[in-house]
């Protein structure tokens, strides 16, 4: 029974990435799109558009935030890893313990107070889109919320698998 349901967060897990990637993806593709565009009105048609700098910024914001957990589960986060595996035993699970309580803790003040961010600025409009800024803002509490959901099942999995060994 453990075992399935080990399978399950797995899937759930890689359903998490992949979703992570593919909006990623497509923010990638949009913000690619809009600066090329950006640039073609600029210096070809000699008539710029105001809101193309909004959208490329915004749109960067939320491709980061959104790609994180995507990023996690493939092990693309910086990390400095040549020292801890030549730790003792008892060293290496500290660090350990100590990495992911920091990761728990700076993901709750991201989300905390992100959410009070976003909490406060939906009356304030971006200058270009005139959208509510808070759209903008929600990108951080959102896509850490993803981040911590995905370091979560991540850390259970291992942990799961290394008491199996």
């Amino acid at each position: 029974m453990e075992h399935r349901g080990l399978a399950v967060l797995e899937k759930f897990s890689r359903l998490v990435e992949a979703t992570s990637a593919v909006l990623a993806g497509g923010l990638l593709i949009i913000n690619i799109v809009d600066i090329v565009m950006g640039i073609v009105f600029r210096y070809v048609l000699k008539n710029s558009v105001i809101w193309t700098e909004e959208v490329a910024r915004y749109s960067l914001v939320w491709l980061v935030m959104l790609g994180a957990a995507g990023a996690l589960a493939k092990g693309d986060h910086m990390a400095i890893d040549f020292l801890v595996p030549k730790f003792p035993g008892w060293l290496k699970k500290t660090s350990e313990v100590l990495r992911l309580g920091i990761q728990l803790v700076v993901l709750f003040v991201l989300i905390w107070y992100g959410a009070m961010n976003v909490r406060g600025t939906w009356h304030m409009k971006t200058m270009a889109l005139g959208i509510p800024k808070a759209i903008v803002l929600m990108a951080v509490p959102l896509g850490m919320s993803i981040l911590l959901l995905q370091l979560v099942i991540l850390e259970f999995i291992k942990a799961r698998k290394d008491e199996n060994k």
